[in-house]
C-alpha cells in the first residue's frame, strides 16, 4: 500500500491515528482535541523527532490499535494517544452542528470485542455531529 511521510514532533507508534499539527508543515501528531481533523494511520513507530513516518491516508485500509469495543461497519474516531475509539452520533438539533467531532472511517475489518486489539479501518476522514 502506498504510504506518505510525515514529520513527526515526538515518537508515535505504529497503528495509531493521527491528525496534522497546526502551524507545522508536513507534520503528524496524535489528535489532541475531538476536532482536530485526523488523517491517517501510521504504520511503523518512529524512533526519534528528526524521522519521518509513513502514514496511510484516505482510500487505504489501515490497521488501528483499538482502546474500545466497535461492531464491523461503524465509524470509528481516536483518543489522545491515536487508539481507535468509537464515534458516536449526537442528537439532531439546531446547533448541534456546532459540536463538531472528526472520524477516521469505518471498521471494515472484524469487530473488536477487546481492547489491545488491532483491527482494519478504510481511511475515509471526516467531519460530523457527534462524540468520541
Amino acid at each position: 500500500m502506498p504510504t506518505h511521510p510525515y514529520k513527526v514532533l515526538t515518537t508515535l507508534l505504529a497503528y495509531r491515528i493521527v491528525s496534522v499539527v497546526t502551524g507545522t508543515g508536513y507534520t503528524v501528531e496524535y489528535p489532541d482535541t475531538a476536532t482536530a481533523f485526523l488523517v491517517g494511520v501510521t504504520e511503523n513507530t518512529v524512533k526519534d523527532t528528526v524521522s519521518a513516518i509513513p502514514v496511510l491516508g484516505p482510500g487505504e485500509r489501515a490497521k488501528v490499535y483499538f482502546n474500545d469495543t466497535l461492531a464491523s461497519g461503524e465509524l470509528v474516531s481516536s483518543n489522545v494517544s491515536g487508539q481507535g475509539v468509537p464515534f458516536v452520533h449526537s442528537a439532531a438539533t439546531t446547533t448541534g452542528m456546532t459540536i463538531v467531532t472528526s472520524y477516521i472511517g469505518p471498521l471494515v475489518g472484524e469487530s473488536v470485542a477487546l481492547t489491545g486489539t488491532i483491527a482494519e479501518v478504510l481511511v475515509a476522514p471526516g467531519f460530523g455531529r457527534g462524540t468520541r
